[in-house]
């Protein structure tokens, strides 16, 4: 760790200059400690110099591009430990999911990946956001785990992919009130915003009608009443204001961008119906 944390600072000194370096062993190295709990190489190091490699310098070839995607998504990455609640494994998935809008981002700008690998990955992110249950953000010591962060701006992307379709769009759309309608805790770290965005993203797409819109919006209602009667009022309290804050940061995106008039006033509405005063 303390080498390849050593070699990372070097190269971003050096603006990332990668000359003389092997980069198949720097990536492998990098995916090792991509879940470190050491904040600055995990985030400021790795993070960082996985995007100057795939986004900004176009270091990376597709071939390599392909294999850091296979990895990101496999089951010691995007699926290490998945299922487990407060250990330091999240950080190996949520910084693994993080990744993958760089890949996206690329792909859209100069196509290399083929339908069926972006339905994979789709596949695979859709199940990851459904089964993670650590959404904790700001971890002490350890700096920002994030998962759902992390998650929303990979289905923001994914969203606006051309291989994603109607159907892709509508479960997306489903993904994201499995996590909107969320009871243990409160969202406090801008997840909300994000998710709203990754929202955004789909419904911007223009692929869903505005019925189908509007019944996304209606089945978020119905999920928060039936829901609400299944947990403690402090439980309750945290579903509804993950729902309020969601809404109000899809409400105002779709108001800034002129987007989806009808879709305002339904948001309004319902928004309305849950406020407490």
């Amino acid at each position: 760790m303390a080498d390849l944390k050593f070699q990372l600072i070097e190269i971003k000194k050096n603006d990332y200059n990668f000359t003389g370096y092997d980069l198949n062993k720097l990536i492998s190295e990098m995916l090792k400690d991509i879940g470190s709990t050491d904040s600055e190489l995990r985030d400021e190091l790795i993070y960082i110099t996985f995007g100057q490699m795939i986004v900004a310098n176009n270091i990376l070839n597709k071939d390599q591009i392909k294999q850091l995607l296979d990895i990101c998504v496999d089951d010691q990455h995007l699926f290490y430990r998945l299922g487990e609640n407060e250990t330091d494994s999240v950080f190996v998935r949520s910084f693994s999911v993080l990744i993958l809008p760089f890949i996206l981002n690329v792909d859209q700008r100069d196509p290399f990946l083929s339908e069926s690998e972006i339905k994979y990955v789709r596949k695979r992110l859709f199940t990851y956001v459904r089964e993670e249950k650590d959404v904790r953000g700001y971890v002490d010591g350890k700096g920002w785990a994030h998962s759902m962060a992390h998650a929303a701006d990979a289905l923001g992307e994914i969203a606006n992919h051309p291989y994603i379709k109607e159907d892709d769009l509508i479960e997306l759309l489903e993904v994201i009130n499995a996590k909107v309608l969320f009871p243990n805790s409160i969202y406090t770290h801008n997840e909300d915003e994000r998710m709203a965005l990754a929202a955004f993203n789909t419904i911007d797409r223009g692929l869903l009608n505005e019925q189908q819109i509007l019944n996304w919006i209606n089945n978020i209602k119905i999920q928060l009443d039936t829901q609400k009667k299944l947990v403690s009022d402090l439980n309750s309290l945290y579903l509804k204001l993950n729902v309020r804050n969601f809404l109000y940061n899809l409400y105002f995106r779709l108001r800034y961008n002129n987007v989806g008039l009808t879709l305002q006033k339904e948001i309004e509405k319902l928004l309305d119906s849950i406020r407490d005063f």
